[in-house]
């Protein structure tokens, strides 16, 4: 007996190791003879080779209409990455012009942008595998061509003889499984899409982690338990961002009962689904556990549709906006506006630096891409230039200022009274003179500048004082 925790919402995500989805569904045909089943297709044995007990079989006409076999899935929709057919051996004449559809409707003819059509180059291979990579509700194979059958010399209307389809999905590779202790029955028994096989563990309690590997949205989970599992005890499940603080997450579900159906909206990495009980032990046989919601890069009723780029983190499933946020350097409800103005950074909420030469900066990283104001450097521009040097971006040097000191955005000395030897005196101090001196030189000639003027009781201007030093 299989108890059946399971949510229908949107598409199963990457924790579901289901290779081969047939299992999750059921098979339809136009019609059909003598045995031959639609579900006959989605049972083994893996094989070309025909019988009515093990493929299925359409009734065979002499009129044009079309004949088709159809999967729907059980949970709504599906991610599909490629399907595998085997069609009757020796029969590749009443295949050729085949169609093979994922729909999101049971119309036939099937109405789909995601159609693979027979090219009738020649007969087609009986086995192929043909990729898809979409999501869909139905997969149709559809013949409308029929065949000329050469023996009884007639020809025959389309006919579906498919004795084996596999419908394939392996996003669940990236997943990590752990259960605790570690049991009887290995862990990897509840994601290899076999419900009849099964992890089993045993404890006062035991749980059972599920790593998607990334945060996504996260709409529901199904799990499917075996007889052992202990049912009236307290179980419990946990959404959380971190593996070792899973009991400080949000509950999704707790009950005495294993639940039929259950709805939450999460943004999540792991789940954690635990088994308590006050008896001696309790026992966990875990078949089958799926994650349902949408990739963190996709959104939409089926997640078809791509998240914004910029995007901090998954978007809402139905709108596309980024509800948690833009990347640095963008807004907007879709992160599509880079910052503008003199703001940049995470929300744009960091103002550029006043000291960049333009208003604008860069809108993620803030650099001034327009330079520095005089006296200031680096990509924002937020250092001082170093001791001996100023102006644009710091580019200039007082090399001719006592102990090479000065203003850092217009180049002033800061020590008026003298220049090194070999400098003019001046306020920068930035003129060579035509022969070295000493700084003793310098200092007796502004001293004896000085006596000169006040002795005539005249305050020397600087213009006067440069004078006298360049005679």
């Amino acid at each position: 007996m299989l108890f059946v925790f399971l949510i229908h919402t949107t598409v199963i995500l990457t924790v579901i190791a289901q290779h081969n989805l047939t299992p999750y569904g059921t098979a339809s045909q136009s019609s059909h003879i003598h045995g031959g089943n639609p579900s006959n297709a989605i049972k083994p044995p893996i094989s070309n080779q025909f019988t009515l007990s093990i493929c299925s079989h359409t009734y065979v006409s002499r009129t044009n209409g079309p004949a088709w076999w159809r999967f729907k899935f059980s949970y709504t929709y599906a991610y599909i990455t490629d399907i595998t057919i085997y069609y009757r051996e020796g029969f590749a004449r009443r295949m050729d012009g085949f169609k093979l559809c994922l729909t999101n409707t049971s119309a036939t003819p099937p109405v789909s942008d995601f159609c693979y059509t027979d090219p009738n180059t020649g007969l087609p291979n009986i086995t192929q595998t043909i990729s898809f990579n979409h999501f869909a509700k139905y997969v149709i194979y559809y013949d409308d061509k029929g065949s000329y059958e050469v023996i009884a010399e007639r020809n025959d209307g389309p006919v579906v003889e498919l004795c084996y389809v596999a419908i394939n999905d392996n996003l669940a590779s990236d997943s990590l499984v752990s259960q605790s202790p570690s049991g009887s029955e290995a862990v990897s028994l509840a994601i290899d899409g076999n419900k009849t096989s099964c992890s089993r563990t045993k404890g006062s309690t035991v749980t059972f982690h599920v790593d998607l590997q990334e945060k996504g949205i996260v709409t529901g989970i199904f799990m499917i338990f075996g007889e052992h599992t202990s049912t009236v005890d307290d179980h419990t499940i946990y959404a959380s961002n971190s593996s070792s603080t899973w009991k400080s997450g949000s509950i999704l579900y707790k009950g005495k009962s294993l639940p039929t159906k259950v709805n939450f909206f999460e943004v999540l990495r792991y789940l954690t689904y635990e088994l308590a009980t006050q008896q001696p032990s309790v026992e966990l046989e875990l078949c089958e556990i799926g994650v349902i919601g949408c990739p963190p890069t996709h959104y939409g009723s089926i997640c078809t549709k791509l998240c914004p780029k910029k995007c901090q983190g998954p978007c809402d499933l139905e709108s596309g906006n980024c509800i948690f946020g833009c990347i640095n350097g963008w807004t907007g409800d879709k992160c599509e506006q880079a910052c503008n103005g003199d703001r940049y950074g995470k929300g744009c909420l960091e103002e550029c630096s006043t000291n960049c030469f333009q208003p604008q900066c860069h809108h993620v990283t803030g650099e001034c891409l327009g330079g520095c104001k005089d006296g200031w450097q680096g990509f924002n521009c937020t250092q001082k230039c170093s001791n001996g040097q100023f102006g644009t971006n710091c580019s200039e040097f007082c090399t001719g200022c006592i102990s090479d000191m000065c203003d850092r955005v217009d180049g002033l000395c800061n020590n008026i009274h003298a220049c090194k030897p070999g400098y003019v005196y001046g306020d920068y101090c930035n003129k060579e003179t035509a022969s070295t001196g000493n700084i003793s030189d310098v200092l007796n000639i502004r001293q004896l500048s000085s006596k000169m003027m006040y002795s005539n009781n005249t305050i020397p201007n600087k213009e006067q004082e440069y004078t006298i030093l360049t005679v």
